[in-house]
């Protein structure tokens, strides 16, 4: 189980694959991502059954991108790993991304 970002960095690595829970696109919920790309600044991430959409083919092929952030912005609860765009308010309405990795 995943209970800070330190453990996140060294749980997604080429390869990982992760459950989009929540997301600040709605189209983007219940998708499954497998990591493409991992570095000490973000991810890169394709959907692997989908490999000509418009997340796989982002970036040159690489996938979507999200960077790290500061570990203040990020919450660990039960498995669940959520990035918000505040490290103040942690509500729905300011996640960009909440995940579980599989």
């Amino acid at each position: 189980m995943v209970n800070n970002l330190a453990q996140l960095k060294r749980a997604l690595v080429k390869g990982t694959e992760f459950d989009i829970v929540a997301h600040a696109r709605q189209e983007c919920v219940v998708q499954r991502r497998r990591v493409n790309v991992a570095d000490t600044t973000g991810f890169y991430s394709v959907i692997p059954d989908k490999p000509d959409s418009r997340e796989t083919l982002a970036n040159n092929g690489r996938g979507s991108y999200l960077g790290w952030s500061k570990a203040p912005f990020w919450k660990f609860e039960d498995g669940t790993c959520t990035l918000y765009d505040s490290n103040k308010v942690f509500t729905s309405e300011h996640i960009i991304i909440s995940l579980k990795v599989v």
